[in-house]
């Protein structure tokens, strides 16, 4: 599965765990768990890696508490220590799908697409089978540039929650990426309706009505996003463009005197958003 990180210090087997003498020294497995729980919510990360090795001395033959030890570590940001944990409790089952799982973000956050892929989907072929992992499948696919493949499983993502607005965005907004416009306007759509108070679904879901124009439409999405976040300068200027492209100019000079002078941020995403609105020449990413 390429689980080298050569380029990462100390990224050895995990060592003897040994208790710490400072601690107390809980009753049952149980206990070490849920102590080590409440220092990582305290970020007292020591303590909670000694509570985590202590279950492990309980219990050494269960994969999960090699597992708890190795998310300490990641959430601690010492991703190569959580790295030998991962890789110690898949040899110890090789069918449990919540170490591939693990593995795979840690490939991922560090660039590793390929290692990534690879492990996300033996999470899914043991068992993890849900909208999160595939979500999170399709998430390193798209960053490695597989966009066909993450819009698969993309797609398997909203049919595993279907009323699940989030995915549903981000589907569309891939869609959108590769020039898929009509099945994004679809998602995006039901993405909105799932999230009626989202003003950036609305906002998104008017870019998307712009670029297949559908001008009308996009006035109503743009007018209901701002009425959730009416201070918005982005989309008020946004309105502005579309009313002047459809030759409405007083509304126009209206939309871009409420919106004012845009500062840096709304400037660089307007120029993102009339992008996305095909207002402005974009690069195009067919699918594979």
């Amino acid at each position: 599965m390429g689980d080298s990180f050569s380029f990462m210090p100390n990224a050895s087997e995990p060592q003897k765990p040994t208790e710490s003498p400072a601690l107390p020294v809980p009753e049952s497995v149980e206990e070490a768990r849920r102590r080590g729980d409440q220092m990582i919510r305290a970020g007292r990360f020591e303590e909670a890696f000694q509570y985590y090795k202590m279950a492990i001395q309980m219990d050494s033959n269960n994969n999960a508490h090699y597992i708890h030890l190795g998310d300490a570590y990641a959430y601690a940001d010492q991703p190569a220590r959580a790295l030998a944990y991962y890789q110690r409790a898949r040899k110890m089952n090789p069918r449990d799908p919540e170490p591939y799982f693990a593995l795979g973000e840690i490939y991922r956050r560090f660039g590793r697409y390929d290692a990534a892929i690879a492990h996300f989907r033996r999470a899914i072929e043991y068992g993890a089978n849900n909208a999160f992992v595939q979500f999170k499948y399709a998430e390193v696919l798209a960053l490695s540039q597989q966009y066909a493949k993450a819009i698969e499983a993309g797609r398997h993502a909203v049919n595993h929650e279907p009323s699940n607005g989030f995915y549903r965005f981000w589907l569309a907004d891939l869609l959108e990426h590769v020039g898929e416009l009509d099945e994004a306007m679809q998602e995006m759509e039901i993405a909105t309706l799932l999230n009626p108070e989202d003003d950036y679904y609305h906002f998104r879901y008017g870019l998307l009505c712009i670029a297949n124009h559908q001008l009308e439409r996009a006035v109503d999405c743009l007018q209901t996003a701002l009425k959730i976040r009416g201070n918005s300068a982005l989309y008020l200027t946004m309105l502005g463009d579309v009313y002047q492209l459809l030759h409405r100019y007083e509304q126009a000079r209206e939309a871009y005197h409420r919106a004012g002078t845009l500062d840096s941020y709304d400037r660089a995403e307007l120029l993102r958003a009339r992008r996305l609105a095909k207002l402005l020449p974009q690069e195009r990413h067919p699918v594979e």
